[in-house]
């Protein structure tokens, strides 16, 4: 389980997380959404430790995530790839540094969204550096997947890639959180959608509940657009 409890991360210019309070369970897949600098990217940042928080506390599995790196996957639109090298080098320098990285299923995963794996990095366009994160995050073999913005730059065939991805990763025992702008991708994937505004989280809901109640997302989400 991902508990965030009652945190709050403040910059200088009084951005960033105000109150975050929600948990996830294994085998959930959870849209994070709201419009830019409502904290989605902040909020990824505090769970993976990569800002200190000013108040409250974020658990894995009942222990800080940045003392379980290894059960950890980031995967971001801005990529934190290696640019110098071929992508199959990079496959080889994750493998080396990560215990739990899976070298044949990032070959898989490479060779399945049409990547020439002997290509350097830098040559990429911003959809293909996206398909090499996304490669490389799902053969972490992580239990606690963070992706920000993995449709950002991905034509119509590659969504549909991340897409299958997404699902085919859904696991009994593992925590998929999806920050996002693409709503109808989502939509179509996500268990639950977790929405934040000027740093609250104000909406916390599953998106069967909602669409139960012959609501759909883009609508819902309307009130939620500045003026």
């Amino acid at each position: 389980m991902l508990e965030v409890k009652n945190v709050r991360k403040l910059y200088d210019n009084k951005n960033g997380i105000q109150k975050a309070n929600f948990a996830l369970k294994e085998g959930e897949l959870c849209a994070l959404l709201g419009r830019n600098g409502s904290g989605k990217t902040t909020l990824l940042k505090c769970i993976l430790g990569l800002c200190e928080i000013d108040d409250g506390e974020i658990l894995f599995q009942e222990k800080p995530v940045d003392l379980q790196y290894e059960q950890v996957a980031f995967i971001s639109a801005d990529g934190s790839s290696m640019p110098y090298m071929e992508i199959k080098e990079y496959g080889k320098f994750l493998h080396q540094y990560y215990k739990s990285f899976d070298l044949e299923k990032y070959k898989q995963l490479c060779e399945s969204m049409r990547l020439k794996t002997d290509t350097k990095i830098s040559s990429l366009s911003k959809g293909e550096k996206m398909k090499v994160e996304l490669a490389a995050g799902f053969a972490m073999q992580a239990k606690l997947i963070l992706l920000d913005e993995p449709f950002t730059s991905l034509d119509i065939y590659a969504k549909e890639d991340a897409v299958k991805l997404l699902l085919d990763h859904i696991k009994e025992d593992t925590i998929l959180l999806v920050s996002t702008h693409d709503i109808e991708e989502v939509e179509s994937i996500a268990d639950r959608c977790i929405v934040l505004n000027d740093g609250n989280v104000v909406e916390d809901f599953y998106v069967d509940t909602l669409h139960d109640s012959g609501r759909d997302l883009k609508t819902y989400l309307q009130k939620y657009r500045p003026e």
